[in-house]
């Protein structure tokens, strides 16, 4: 097949959904080396087309080709990766312009890998899938400005009623799909995302980029942008009440956001900065040797689509204590610890009870281990794959 893929995320996104879909892009190459795949995107970071490995052809406004890697990626000049012509800002060829060039090109599938679909592309022919993360616009209303729901529902709305099969990060997700989309239950397939392959080696990371941040000896982690959903101020609370009883630091990893000035007056008015550290700016190369020396992970977020840190934490041999209910618990596993995030006292206990039962603490690593094998990149990509074929008139 030839494939196209929505690679704004892929090519200008550090975390998150970029990251959801470089490591989707990587395993598809390296399973299915039999497909074409092109990347279709407004513009594009060299240094992260540079992280895809493989034959990919990457392609900006008006079909424009950049160049196809073969067995290494091509570095891109930094005048070739800007948008040009009429639609200078790329989102309108995003949205409608794109369609053309997916025609000129002989796609036989496009997957729109975060939440959206061109909204012409259901009188190409072309057949579509779309990843649906989750619908955080619709349920942590306090998260975006009004123009920006908006535009959400209308994209949601639209790739949730046109594509042929829409690909679900979680159970939860799915549901919220059929309750606020009314999409019927066979249209939607659950497929898990894994995390990069530099959390899923045996061999461990290299540990000497623990020393440019200068880390405890013994800490909490936690990995996440500071947004209210977090949980991060109810997470603080709970440390507070146990670090006299236990040896380790809280650690506090995550890009900035709306309430990290909040969350640092917070620290230094309870006098906890000796305790308690924010850490921003960890490349994704750093990220697994933070987590493989955690001793614990505490995730207490309010709604996430799936929470791929508490993933990333399980393939790293950590034990996890994290929200109840919803997607978290299906990253999380049977054995992992699980709370309600809005009881301070609770996060407290369980917090207290991991750090001082080292039985405990095995028990959870090696369960979850076990959990984590389910969402490889491998599995990830295999039932992917599942899904074009169920769609595609070729296969």
């Amino acid at each position: 097949m030839r494939i196209g893929f929505d690679a704004k995320r892929a090519l200008n996104n550090f975390t998150g959904l970029g990251n959801h879909a470089r490591i989707l892009l990587n395993a598809m190459m390296r399973d299915f080396p039999e497909n074409d795949y092109l990347l279709f995107s407004p513009k594009a970071k060299t240094e992260l087309f540079n992280e895809l490995h493989g034959k990919f052809e990457l392609r900006l406004p008006g079909n424009r080709q950049i160049g196809a890697a073969k067995g290494r990626s091509y570095g891109l000049s930094p005048a070739l990766v800007q948008p040009f012509g009429i639609l200078k800002k790329g989102s309108g060829w995003r949205s409608w312009g794109i369609t053309n060039d997916l025609l000129k090109q002989n796609i036989d599938l496009y997957h729109g890998v975060s939440n959206e679909l061109p909204f012409n592309i259901h009188r190409s022919g072309i057949k579509t899938v779309v990843t649906i993360h989750d619908l955080i616009f619709l349920k942590h209303i306090e998260q975006y400005p009004f123009i920006d729901r908006q535009i959400y529902k209308l994209k949601t709305r639209y790739a949730a009623k046109h594509a042929d099969k829409i690909i679900a990060v979680s159970q939860e997700t799915k549901a919220d799909l059929m309750h606020f989309y009314k999409v019927p239950e066979e249209k939607i397939e659950v497929i898990y995302p894994s995390v990069d392959i530099s959390f899923q080696k045996d061999k461990a990371p290299n540990f000497s980029a623990l020393q440019k941040y200068n880390l405890p000896a013994k800490y909490i982690l936690n990995v996440g942008s500071f947004f209210p959903r977090k949980n991060h101020k109810r997470l603080i609370e709970a440390f507070a009440l146990v670090k006299d009883k236990i040896e380790e630091h809280l650690v506090l990893v995550g890009s900035d956001g709306s309430i990290k000035k909040e969350i640092e007056s917070f620290i230094a008015e309870n006098k906890l900065g000796r305790r308690v550290r924010i850490i921003s700016g960890v490349g994704n190369e750093d990220l697994p040797a933070l987590y493989h020396r955690a001793s614990l992970f505490v995730f207490p977020s309010l709604y996430e689509g799936f929470g791929a840190p508490v993933l990333e934490a399980l393939f790293s041999k950590v034990p996890v204590i994290a929200s109840k209910g919803g997607a978290i618990e299906e990253a999380g596993g049977p054995n992992s610890i699980f709370i309600n995030p809005n009881k301070v006292e609770e996060i407290a206990a369980a917090i207290l009870k991991v750090s001082a039962d080292v039985t405990l603490k095995r028990e959870m690593i090696a369960s979850g281990i076990n959990h984590a094998q389910s969402m490889t990149d491998k599995v990830f990509a295999l039932k992917v794959m599942e899904t074009y074929k169920l769609i595609s008139r070729r296969l």
